[in-house]
C-alpha cells in the first residue's frame, strides 16, 4: 500500500513527542508499505540529522536514522514567513479553525498535498494543526493521528497558566474541540496515544464519530533490570525529566519545587533532586538553583540520568497524551510517583504500577514511605516494567497501528 504521512515538524533529531511519534510511525509503516513523508524542510544539513544517536532515549525504534530514511521517500515543504502567518491566522479565524493552524496555511504545502495525496492509497495527517489543509487531501482515504487532544491540553492549561492568558487558552481550546470533531467527520479513523484523550474526545462527539476513535500508543524499549543499575552514592536521588521548555513540564517543576520540595527536605535533608531535559525556561533555571537541586541540561543519554535515580517524579498538573517521563522511568526500572493527572495518561494501575499523590503533604508521605522501603520500590519498578512490556511494546503498538489502518481503508 502507498501511504502518505504528513507532519508539521521535521522528525530528526526526535527531541519532542510529535517527532518521536513520526519516527516510530515511519519505522512501523515502512516495513510493510511504501511510505512517503511530507514534512517541513530541515533547518540543519541532512548530515547533522543522521549523526544523531537514536540510542540516547528508550522510546526510539531499533532501526537508526539512516535505515529509516532509506526506507521512505522524503518530500519537504518550506515554512512560511510573517506575511504567510498573518494570512493564515486570518483564514483560520474566518474558517473557524484553530488559530494555531494558521501557521501551517502554506501555499507550498497545499500544492504538494494536492499532488501527492491522489497517488496514495491512504493519507495519514498528523496533528490538528494541519486541519486548515483538510480539503487538500481530496478524496484520499484519511487516517488522522491527533497524537493527543490539543483541546484537552489547552483547556487543562487554562487552569494553571497566567490569569491574563486563560481566556485566550479557553477560546483556542474551544476552536480545537470543534476542529477535532470536524476532522473526525472527514477521516475514516482517528487515533491518539492515550485512552484518557480518546475518552475526552469521545465524550463531546456524536456516537457515530466517537466510534472512529482508536488508540495507537508509543513504543518504549525496556532497558536494564533495576537490579543491574548502579545508584549514585550520597543519599537517595529523585529525578524529574522532560522538555523543560514545554509549559506542562515547566509548570510541574515550578509547582513541585515550591509546594513539595521544602516540606520533603525538612523531613529528609539527605534527599537530592535532579531535573533533566532540553530548553529549560529561565524561571526553571532560577527555581532549581534556589532549591539547591541539580539541573542537567540536554543530557546526552537520559537513561544514564535515570539509572542513578531512586524514584522518578511526574508532578504534572496539565497536559495531554501519554507522559513519556513515566514510560521512560518504567523502561529504566525506576519506581514512579505521579499526580493523578499524569497517571491517567498511562495504562498504569495506581498503587500497583505507580504511586499517585496530589496534595503536597500526600507527596511527602508517599515519598518518605518509598524511601524507607526498598522492597516496595522494587515491586513498584517491576510492576511498571511489566506494564510497559504489556501495553507499550513495539509489537503491541504495531498491532494497534495495523488495526487503525484496516479501519481507515475499509470505509
Amino acid at each position: 500500500m502507498n501511504i502518505l504521512l504528513v507532519t508539521t515538524r521535521y522528525p530528526w533529531p526526535p527531541r519532542r513527542g510529535d517527532q518521536l511519534r513520526t519516527v516510530q510511525m515511519l519505522d512501523l509503516l515502512s516495513g510493510e508499505h511504501a511510505v512517503t513523508l511530507l514534512t517541513p524542510a530541515p533547518r540543519k544539513s541532512a548530515a547533522a540529522m543522521t549523526s544523531f544517536r537514536d540510542g540516547s532515549a528508550p522510546v526510539l525504534p531499533p532501526r537508526n536514522v539512516q535505515e529509516i530514511q532509506e526506507a521512505v521517500r522524503i518530500e519537504t515543504y518550506e515554512s512560511g514567513g510573517v506575511g504567510a502567518a498573518a494570512e493564515g491566522f486570518a483564514r483560520a479565524a474566518v474558517g473557524g479553525w484553530p488559530l494555531q493552524s494558521g501557521l501551517f496555511h502554506l501555499p507550498g504545502l497545499g500544492r504538494r498535498l494536492r499532488a501527492l495525496a491522489p497517488r496514495a492509497d491512504l493519507a495519514v495527517m498528523q496533528l490538528a494543526r494541519l486541519a486548515i489543509h483538510l480539503d487538500d487531501f481530496g478524496n484520499t482515504p484519511l487516517l488522522i493521528d491527533l497524537i493527543d487532544s490539543l483541546s484537552l491540553n489547552l483547556a487543562r492549561r487554562a487552569a494553571c497558566d497566567r490569569r491574563w492568558l486563560r481566556p485566550l487558552l479557553r477560546l483556542e481550546a474551544g476552536r480545537l474541540a470543534r476542529a477535532e470533531t470536524r476532522l473526525a467527520a472527514r477521516a475514516r479513523a482517528v487515533v491518539v496515544v492515550s485512552e484518557r484523550d480518546r475518552l475526552a474526545l469521545a465524550g463531546r462527539m456524536p456516537a457515530a464519530l466517537a466510534g472512529r476513535l482508536g488508540l495507537v500508543g508509543l513504543a518504549v524499549e525496556p532497558g536494564a533490570h533495576a537490579e543491574q543499575r548502579e545508584p549514585r552514592r550520597g543519599g537517595p536521588v529523585l529525578a524529574i525529566t522532560g522538555n523543560l521548555g514545554y509549559f506542562v513540564n515547566a509548570d510541574a517543576v515550578l509547582w513541585w519545587l515550591g509546594a513539595v520540595w521544602p516540606l520533603l527536605r525538612a523531613r529528609r535533608p539527605d534527599v537530592r533532586l535532579e531535573v533533566a531535559g532540553d530548553r529549560p525556561r529561565p524561571a526553571v533555571r532560577r527555581a532549581v538553583t534556589r532549591a539547591g537541586a541539580l539541573l542537567i541540561e540536554s543530557p546526552a543519554d537520559l537513561r544514564q540520568v535515570l539509572a542513578g535515580a531512586t524514584i522518578a517524579l511526574a508532578p504534572l498538573r496539565c497536559g495531554s497524551g501519554v507522559p513519556l517521563k513515566v514510560l521512560e522511568a518504567w523502561a529504566a526500572g525506576i519506581p514512579v510517583v505521579a499526580t493523578p493527572w499524569a497517571a491517567a495518561g498511562t495504562s498504569g494501575r495506581p498503587g500497583e504500577d505507580l504511586r499517585v499523590a496530589e496534595r503536597p503533604q500526600e507527596w511527602v508521605e508517599t515519598l518518605l514511605d518509598l524511601l524507607d522501603d526498598p522492597a516496595a520500590r522494587r515491586r513498584l519498578a517491576e510492576n511498571g516494567r511489566r506494564r510497559l512490556e504489556a501495553d507499550y511494546s513495539r509489537a503491541a503498538v504495531g498491532r494497534q497501528l495495523a488495526h487503525a489502518i484496516e479501519l481507515a481503508c475499509s470505509g
